[in-house]
């Protein structure tokens, strides 16, 4: 506010003393806040209730309205008093992205607000999201989600996802979709993702979405969450009408995570499913890369070998070619015939990728069984 002040004095000289005054200036807006931008974690309390972590996506710099170190986020749930007052009740601890809950109740929905916050106040507006009950949560789907970075390597990442239970996703009189979320990272999941979160709404319909993340030289952690608009009856006010309630399953994170596929990729475990006198089924995982089709086709090689001690082939080896597609329950197989009986085979998988590395599994031996006598 400007108050102004005139003096006239001799020769005609007149002075104006300028005085201002400022006022204290609260964070501009609250942080933003997606329907399914929570997660439910095992309680470290008890086995009888729930921790609850909300994320949410930061404001920025200009909107903090401060110069020092005082801006923070705040997080509460909300109870209704005796009076019919509104308690808030804070979180247990408050991050740069997300706030936990300890030891919320499993059969009671929680209100929780967020604000922006600095030395002069909270935000006059705050970010809201609801938590819903474990029979809520129980009608919406369970998903699983995968995550590969492309062969082009300039930021650009795969995800698809499974749905266990999609019934419930194609519910009568319901708006269903997906929430995608990605977050700069550090530090995969478990970790907690601490970074910029920004996510995209993607239609039901789908179960695979490519995106290009800001910065490609950063790590990012990506989740998803299913959401439903159901058409539910509410009578209010006595008068009977229609509404839809918004409900979400919360953020599942990435399952299953290849960040490069390249020659030092590894794959997790091959193993022998069966074996008789001359032939052997052979099995194995690779990471996430063979449920997103970045595998072109397998080669399996296979010699005998005098002995455990010494691994160098007694013959020529042989080699079988696997195309991508040849599985059984996502997991890749290769049937070993015309093999010599009581011998010891060594046998490997080179795995080709549609970006041309190769990857070279570690070997593994199997004895073929006795000929009856």
């Amino acid at each position: 506010m400007e108050q102004i002040y005139v003096r006239s004095i001799s020769m005609a000289v007149i002075i104006i003393n300028l005085t201002t005054q400022s006022f204290a200036e609260t964070p501009k807006r609250p942080p933003k806040i997606d329907i399914g931008s929570y997660e439910y974690v095992l309680s470290s309390v008890n086995d009888v209730t729930r921790d609850v972590i909300v994320y949410w996506q930061n404001i920025q710099e200009n909107e903090k309205h401060t110069t020092d170190n005082s801006f923070e986020y705040r997080a509460y749930y909300t109870a209704i008093a005796n009076n019919n007052t509104i308690i808030l009740h804070p979180s247990n601890k408050t991050f740069a992205n997300h706030a936990t809950f300890v030891g919320l109740e499993l059969y009671i929905g929680y209100n929780i607000r967020v604000y922006s916050a600095n030395k002069d106040g909270l935000s006059t507006e705050y970010a809201s999201i609801y938590i819903p009950s474990l029979p809520e949560r129980n009608d919406t789907v369970s998903l699983s989600l995968t995550k590969v970075k492309t062969y082009n390597d300039e930021g650009v990442y795969e995800l698809s996802w499974e749905i266990h239970n999609s019934q419930k996703l194609f519910a009568p009189n319901q708006l269903n979709y997906y929430t995608l979320y990605w977050c700069e990272n550090d530090m995969n999941h478990p970790h907690q993702c601490n970074g910029y979160m920004d996510w995209i709404n993607i239609p039901r319909t789908e179960t695979r979405y490519i995106i290009s993340v800001p910065n490609y030289w950063k790590d990012y952690q990506f989740s998803i969450s299913a959401n439903s608009k159901a058409l539910r009856k509410s009578n209010a006010n006595g008068n009977e009408a229609y509404k839809f309630k918004s409900i979400s399953s919360g953020m599942v994170w990435e399952s299953c995570t290849t960040l490069h596929i390249t020659k030092f990729s590894k794959v997790n475990s091959i193993w022998i499913s069966e074996v008789g006198k001359t032939y052997m089924a052979l099995r194995w995982k690779l990471d996430c890369s063979e449920k997103i089709n970045f595998i072109y086709d397998f080669h399996v090689f296979y010699c005998p070998i005098n002995s455990l001690e010494k691994f160098s082939c007694l013959e020529s080896p042989r080699f079988k070619v696997v195309e991508r597609y040849m599985k059984q329950d996502h997991t890749p197989f290769a049937f070993l015939s015309d093999l010599k009986p009581s011998t010891i085979y060594k046998i490997l998988i080179l795995i080709y990728t549609l970006n041309g590395n190769v990857i070279e599994t570690d070997p593994i031996t199997m004895a073929t069984l006795p000929e009856a006598e």
